[in-house]
C-alpha cells in the first residue's frame, strides 16, 4: 500500500487513496483517531509517540520533545534519554513509529508514501524530510509541498476555471499558495510562507502572558523550571483551542508549591497575537507582488475562493481577517482542515504509480464523482530561487547568479556553459533571491570532474529542482557525453570560500605566459610563405606584453633547431625571427619526430601558462611519433595551436592541437591569425 503523510508540526495523518471506492481513506492510529500529535519521547531507549508521549510532555517529562519540524535541515540537537538527537533522527523515530501503529491498527502493510512539507521549506528541510522517511522504512515516492496536496484534494472539481487561496498555518509553520485550477489541471502561480510561523507562535503568547503574571505574584520564573514549563505549554495550547470557540478560559499555574490562576478573553489574545496575523498578510502581500510582476493588478479581486488548511486556522481571528481582506467567507464545506493535506498527499502517492486516477464510488454523488485526474495535471513550483557563485559585471567581487528564479516550474531544467583548462570545475549553488550572497544559503559544492588538463574544455552544467523540491546538477561536454559530478560536504565558510576565490584570482592574474613559435622551414616554405610566416611572428610578439610573456622560436623541416630559447626580452626574439630561414640547415623534407619532445622541456614548471604554437605547409614524416608526443606535452599543461597553408593535413592537425585550437588559413591570413592567437593566449590568465 502507498499513502500520503501529513508529516505536520502538531499532528500528523496518513491516508490513502482506495481505487474500489474512488476516494480517500484517512487511516485511524491505535487510539481510533485520525490525527497523530508529532510528539516524541525516547525513554531508555523506547520509542514513545503520540498522545502517550503529549502526556508524558505535560508531566514534565525532559525525554519528550516536540515542534521538531522547525529545526529540520538545521545544526542542532535534542538532548533526550541521555543522546543527542536531531530533528532529523526525531522525525525518523516518530515515523517509524507511526508506520508501525497504522500498521497495526489497520491490519495492512504500508511500502510507499509521499511525505508532504511546508511549500516553503527550502533545501535542506526537504532533504532531511526525504532522508527521515527513508530511515524510517518507507519509499518515499515523492515530497510534495502542503498547500498544493490541499489543492489536490480540494480543488479539483472538473468544473470550470478558478484562482484559488490555500492559507496553510499549521502548528509551527505558514504558507500561502495561490494556484490557476482549470478542470483537472492545477498550475500553482506563487508561493510565500514562514518555516518559524505557525499556532506554537500564539501559544508562545499565552505562555509568557501566564509565566508573567505568576512571576508577578509569586517572583518566580517558571522558564527555570523544566518540568513545570513544559507542563504550562501543554496547558497554553489547549486554552489557545478553547478560546475558538469560547470568549474566555482560566489556566491554572503550578510551580513550586505555588499555585495560579489567570483568565484571559478572546479579545485580549487576540489582540496580543494581532501582530503574527500580521505577518500572515503581509506575505499574502508578497504573493501578490510577485504575480503584478507578470499579470497586472493582480490581488484579492483576482482569487476565486480561499481553502483554509491546518488546525490553527480554526483560531476565530483568522477568518475574520479573511473576510475583511477578502470580502467573502473562506470555503469550510466538506474540508476537514487536519487531514486535508494527508488526503491530498494520498492522491498524489497513487498518481506516483499509475497514470491517472477516478473518483467514483461514494464520491459519485458528488460534483467530482467519475472524475479522472492525471499526475501531469498538477504543476508545481519552486520558492526559493537557485544561483551560483560567480564574479560580477565589473568582476570587482562575488555575487549570486540566480540561474532558476522562485515560481519556476519544478522539473525543469537550466543550462549553465563553462569554458576551463583545468581537469575539474567547482560550482558553488546557493539558494535565496539576492545578489547578496551572505543573504542566501550556501548549499552544496558541485565539482565537475573528467576533464583535460590544459586543454580549453567546453560544456555546460544543468541545474534543476526534481519532483521532490531537491537541486540536482549534472554536467556534459559538448559532445553530449555526461560527465561526473560530486556533490561534496562543505568544509569552509562563505567568507572562507569568498576569500580563497579572490586569492586564487589574483594568483592568476600574476601567471606569466611562455610561448614556443615553431616554424616549418622545410623547402616548400621558401620566399613567399617564408616571409608571411615572419610577418606574423612579428604580429604575434607585437600583441604579446613582455612584462608576463616569454617567448622562444624552434624551426624545423628534416631536422629541428632552437633559434631562441624562451626569453622575455622583446629584441632577442625580434633577431631571432629573422634568423627563420629555408636555407638547409635543417634540411629538407617534414620530420616531427622528437619535435614535441624535444622543446617540451624549454617550458618551465609551476603556475605559468603555457603555449606550442606549430605553423606547417605539408605532411610530416612518422606522424604517428608526433602525435603521441605531442599527447604527451597537453597532458603536462601546454596548450598546443597547430596552424596549416598550403597542402598541410588538417586531420592531423587537429590531432596534434588542443581541442578546437587547429585551423587552416589561406597564407595571405597568417598574420592576422598569429595575432589573434596571441589574444586568446593572454586571456587564459
Amino acid at each position: 500500500m502507498n499513502v500520503g503523510i501529513d508529516l505536520g508540526t502538531t499532528y500528523s495523518a496518513v491516508a490513502y487513496f482506495d481505487k474500489k471506492l474512488g476516494e480517500v481513506v484517512v487511516l485511524k492510529n491505535g487510539e481510533d483517531e485520525k490525527i497523530t500529535p508529532s510528539v516524541t519521547c525516547v525513554e531508555d531507549g523506547r520509542v514513545y509517540i503520540g498522545n502517550e508521549a503529549k502526556n508524558m510532555m505535560s508531566q514534565g517529562n525532559c525525554n519528550s520533545v516536540a515542534f521538531y519540524k522547525n529545526m529540520m535541515g538545521e545544526d542542532y540537537s535534542f538532548y533526550i534519554d541521555g543522546k543527542e538527537y536531531s530533528a532529523e533522527d526525531i522525525s525518523a523515530l516518530f515515523l517509524r513509529e507511526l508506520k508501525r501503529d497504522i500498521e497495526s491498527a489497520n491490519g495492512v502493510k504500508i511500502d510507499g508514501a509521499v511525505i508532504t512539507v511546508p511549500a516553503y521549506f527550502d533545501e535542506p528541510r526537504r532533504t532531511a524530510t526525504l532522508n527521515a522517511g527513508k530511515r524510517a522504512g518507507f519509499n518515499v515516492l515523492k515530497i510534495i509541498n502542503e498547500p498544493t496536496a490541499a489543492i489536490i484534494a480540494y480543488g479539483l472539481t472538473g468544473q470550470g476555471k478558478k484562482n484559488a487561496m490555500v492559507y496553510d498555518l499549521g502548528g509551527g509553520t505558514f504558507d500561502v499558495t495561490i494556484a490557476a485550477i482549470d478542470g483537472t489541471h492545477v498550475k500553482v502561480l506563487t508561493t510565500n510562507g514562514d518555516h518559524t510561523l505557525g499556532g506554537k507562535n500564539w501559544d508562545s503568547i499565552l505562555f509568557n502572558y501566564f509565566a508573567n503574571k505568576f512571576e508577578e505574584e509569586y517572583n518566580i520564573d517558571i522558564n527555570g523550571m523544566p518540568e513545570e514549563a513544559a507542563e504550562l505549554q501543554v496547558q497554553c495550547e489547549e486554552a489557545k483551542k478553547k478560546l475558538t470557540a469560547m470568549s474566555e478560559t482560566t489556566v491554572v499555574v503550578r510551580c513550586s508549591g505555588f499555585v495560579g490562576k489567570y483568565t484571559i478573553t478572546r479579545q485580549e489574545f487576540e489582540e496580543k497575537t494581532l501582530s503574527l496575523l500580521n505577518q500572515t498578510t503581509m506575505l499574502i502581500d508578497k504573493c501578490f507582488a510577485d504575480l503584478r510582476k507578470t499579470i497586472p493588478g493582480f490581488g484579492w479581486k483576482n482569487i476565486d475562493e480561499v481553502v483554509l488548511v491546518g488546525g490553527s486556522t480554526r483560531m476565530p481571528q483568522v477568518k475574520n481577517m479573511i473576510v475583511k481582506s477578502y470580502g467573502k467567507e473562506p470555503v469550510t464545506k466538506n474540508i476537514n482542515v487536519d487531514t486535508i493535506v494527508a488526503s491530498g498527499a494520498a492522491m498524489q502517492a497513487e498518481l506516483c504509480t499509475a497514470s491517472s486516477l477516478t473518483l467514483g464510488g461514494a464520491a459519485a454523488a458528488g460534483a467530482r464523482g467519475g472524475l479522472t485526474i492525471r499526475g501531469a495535471d498538477i504543476e508545481d513550483i519552486t520558492a526559493h530561487s537557485l544561483g551560483m557563485l560567480t564574479l560580477n559585471d565589473s568582476e570587482t567581487d562575488y555575487i549570486n547568479s540566480i540561474i532558476l528564479a522562485k515560481n519556476s516550474k519544478i522539473g525543469v531544467a537550466k543550462d549553465k556553459k563553462y569554458e576551463v583548462r583545468s581537469d575539474r570545475c567547482e560550482v558553488y549553488v546557493l539558494q535565496g533571491e539576492t545578489e547578496d550572497p551572505f543573504e542566501c544559503s550556501l548549499l552544496y559544492k558541485y565539482t565537475v570532474t573528467g576533464l583535460v588538463s590544459g586543454q580549453k574544455n567546453v560544456f555546460s552544467v544543468s541545474f534543476l529542482y526534481n519532483q521532490n523540491g531537491i537541486v540536482e546538477v549534472t554536467a556534459k561536454d559538448s559532445s553530449g557525453r555526461a560527465l561526473k559530478v560530486i556533490q561534496e560536504k562543505l568544509s569552509e565558510s562563505l567568507d572562507e570560500i569568498i576569500a580563497r576565490l579572490k586569492a586564487e584570482r589574483e594568483e592568476m592574474k600574476n601567471r606569466k605566459i611562455e610561448a614556443l613559435l615553431i616554424v616549418d622551414v622545410s623547402g616548400s616554405m621558401d620566399d613567399g610563405p617564408i616571409e608571411e610566416a615572419q610577418r606574423a611572428m612579428e604580429r604575434f610578439i607585437s600583441t604579446c606584453d613582455f612584462s608576463n610573456t616569454s617567448v622562444g622560436i624552434v624551426r624545423f623541416a628534416k631536422t629541428n633547431e632552437l633559434v631562441c630559447g624562451i626569453t622575455n626580452k622583446y629584441s632577442a626574439v625580434q633577431r631571432a625571427i629573422k634568423k627563420v630561414q629555408v636555407d638547409g640547415v635543417c634540411g629538407y623534407g617534414t620530420n616531427g619526430e622528437r619535435l614535441f619532445k624535444k622543446y617540451g622541456r624549454e617550458f618551465s614548471g609551476g603556475n605559468t601558462i603555457k603555449a606550442a604554437i606549430v605553423l606547417t605547409d605539408g605532411c610530416w614524416e612518422k606522424s604517428d611519433v608526433a602525435i603521441r608526443e605531442a599527447e604527451e606535452l597537453k597532458s603536462d599543461g601546454v596548450l598546443i595551436y597547430a596552424v596549416g597553408v598550403g597542402d598541410a593535413d588538417y586531420d592531423f592537425l587537429s590531432r596534434i592541437a588542443s581541442p578546437g585550437c587547429a585551423q587552416m588559413i589561406d597564407i595571405n591570413n597568417l598574420a592576422k591569425a598569429f595575432g589573434d592567437i596571441a589574444g586568446n593566449i593572454a586571456k587564459e590568465i
